[in-house]
């Protein structure tokens, strides 16, 4: 198939749909059923964050507050990478924005997961986050996603497809960057672990050896 085609077709489909936006529950409804019938909610199919993240690929618009959230969170807990792949988030080329930035950000060879945000909205701004494009092209990702869309009590059909949901774009960099000093305490703790499990072979070591020495004597 000519991919050409193929983008076009996708591109046609995501006009269409735009067009019928903002959905409307019983619209939305519908898409949750169709992602729910495709096991796209399933507890079975997230994934588990990487413990050490290198290269973290956020998309969001580069202009919005979500983005200065995500970058002071997750550098004040630890030093990572973090990749901005500029996307239109709410209005009605957000869907295509949006899925054309998750793509976009896979050809990262380093990356180690996403975080899908925005800020908080009226509902209408928020709208893109339900379409079903994009749901389907979180749960294509080939890293795990987390997702923080608005505000605690706002949840979109996005955040529950991805593998993490968060409640706002600052609990998704504390989901996605794990804190330097629990780092640090797991780190000493491995090594207390490792100098006792060292001890303890070389003491039955000396054992051994004394058990020969005496049956040789």
């Amino acid at each position: 198939a000519d991919p050409r085609r193929h983008a076009m077709d996708e591109a046609a489909l995501l006009q269409l749909w735009e067009a019928a936006l903002p959905l409307p529950p019983q619209r939305r409804e519908q898409v949750r059923q169709r992602l729910d019938a495709d096991g796209l909610f399933a507890v079975e199919r997230k994934r588990a964050l990487p413990r050490l993240p290198r290269t973290i690929g956020v998309v969001t618009s580069a202009r919005g507050a979500a983005i200065e959230d995500v970058i002071r969170v997750a550098h004040a807990r630890s030093p990572v990478r973090i990749v901005i792949a500029d996307c239109q988030v709410q209005g009605d080329g957000a869907p295509l924005s949006i899925v054309q930035a998750l793509r976009s950000i896979q050809r990262l060879p380093e990356l180690d997961l996403v975080i899908l945000c925005r800020g908080g909205g009226s509902a209408e701004d928020l709208w893109a986050f339900d379409h079903e494009q994009v749901c389907r092209a979180v749960a294509a990702c080939r890293v795990p996603v987390v997702c923080g869309v608005g505000h605690e009590s706002d949840v979109s059909l996005a955040e529950l497809v991805a593998d993490v949901r968060a409640s706002t774009p600052s609990n998704a960099a504390e989901r996605a960057v794990p804190e330097r000093d629990v780092l640090e305490a797991e780190l000493r703790g491995l090594e207390r672990r490792l100098v006792a499990a060292q001890s303890a072979q070389l003491g039955r070591a000396r054992l051994r050896l004394e058990r020969a020495l005496r049956k040789l004597g």
